[in-house]
């Protein structure tokens, strides 16, 4: 197999990776607004699908699946939701950070009482789970205060971790055809040496001959 087809995979995961952090940075809502669409799309003709087979099923005379038709109107129904909530996409995003901004909040204070509770109980050792519940309460109550500029983050956030993770890919992909070319260079040489060997043996067997022959 050639270095090509061995690194094909890592290069079209760099082209996609960088592409992805390109367009999520210079704009994120369009670029989200699109994944709504496809994501609901897929969605709506995954349940539709289910739906129908379902529907054949009992129209076969066998029994109607409950749980493959319930969860096909479930995917039809978030199906709508993302595609129709594409043209909001910004507005949806943020009510989601909104969301889990409440929720790590809650989460956090959760952690903490859990601590103090542990603590009251004797249990020691336990300052990590402090330091997370101090984190995670932060980060609730930042995400929960100012959803806008949350989301906005992390639509940047996203993008430089996606360009960053091109760069290193690229840079594996380099390694491991560096890799390559060395491990093809000694593979040769063993072949050429085994020759070489064989060389040798033939003509000292041709010789041993030539010697008996001789005598």
């Amino acid at each position: 197999m050639s270095t090509f087809k061995r690194l094909l995979p890592i290069i079209i995961l760099c082209i996609f990776e960088f592409i992805v952090g390109v367009l999520v940075l210079t704009n994120g809502e369009a670029f989200f607004r699109v994944v709504f669409i496809i994501f609901g799309i897929l969605l709506f003709v995954g349940g539709l699908i289910t739906l129908i087979r379902s529907l054949m099923e009992g129209r076969k005379g066998g029994t109607m699946p409950m749980f493959p038709m319930i969860l096909s109107l479930f995917m039809i129904g978030f199906g709508a939701f993302f595609t129709a909530a594409s043209s909001a996409v910004l507005a949806v995003m943020t009510a989601f950070t909104l969301v889990a901004g409440i929720m790590m909040f809650i989460d956090g204070i959760f952690k903490i009482i859990e601590y103090f509770t542990l603590r009251g109980e004797g249990v020691t050792g336990i300052g990590l789970l402090l330091f997370d519940a101090i984190v995670t309460l932060l980060l609730g109550i930042l995400l929960a205060f100012n959803p806008f500029a949350a989301t906005l983050a992390e639509w940047i956030i996203i993008g430089v971790s996606m360009i960053i993770s091109a760069v290193f890919d690229v840079i594996a992909m380099i390694v491991l055809a560096i890799k390559f070319k060395n491990t093809k260079v000694a593979v040769v040489d063993v072949k050429v040496e085994k020759v070489a060997d064989g060389a040798k043996e033939t003509v000292a067997a041709e010789g041993k001959e030539v010697q008996n022959d001789a005598k």
